[in-house]
């Protein structure tokens, strides 16, 4: 009885590590299967990919500057807009099964005074999929629970859609001791 209670338990958090893996493996199976170009195409297909990178990391970072800004004007209209139809958050704190879209949206008792991002780094991105590492400050809490963790880092993918808007599709999210600041803050 207590093998099966502790494989149910932690199956929860091997379904989230396993969703993790397969989406690694996937990006990187998707940058490998790209054709080889002539030198000089590759080059200026550099440069652009740069210049699509910085545009991105603005793009993400008004969608996250956006979703702070309507966790703290309790906007969830706001928020749903800029979540995609499949979004997952997914923690990676204790043993709680994902939370779809739906069932964020519904959560009751939630205020936040402020939320800020702190920073954002983005590790991968191909045609319409950016996956960014980002962390948040949030002074928040629940009703009935009380004051919750200040700091979260947090690894999100995010898709464009066809209309060219960024809809996050899912978020891992990890209570953090302090705001990560390894890599270049929000405020430079």
């Amino acid at each position: 009885m207590n093998h099966s209670k502790h494989f149910f338990s932690t199956s929860h958090r091997t379904i989230g590590l396993l969703f993790i893996v397969v989406t690694c493996f996937l990006i990187q199976a998707c940058k490998n299967d790209k054709n080889e170009t002539n030198p000089e195409t590759k080059i200026e297909n550099e440069s652009n990919e740069i210049a699509l990178k910085s545009e991105a990391i603005e793009e993400i970072l008004a969608q996250e500057n956006a979703w702070a800004a309507a966790l703290v004007a309790n906007d969830m209209s706001t928020v749903a807009s800029l979540m995609h139809r499949d979004f997952r958050l997914i923690r990676a704190y204790g043993d709680a099964p994902p939370i779809s879209k739906d069932m964020y949206l519904g959560m009751e008792g939630m205020s936040a005074l402020s939320a800020d991002v702190t920073s954002l780094n983005i590790s991968e991105e191909l045609d319409s999929i950016v996956v960014a590492r980002i962390t948040m400050t949030l002074d928040w809490e629940q009703e009935g629970v009380g004051k919750l963790p200040p700091h979260f880092d947090m690894i999100d993918i995010w898709k464009k859609s066809d209309g060219g808007m960024w809809q996050i599709l899912s978020r891992i999210s990890q209570i953090a001791k302090e705001p990560y600041a390894d890599k270049k803050s929000t405020d430079e």
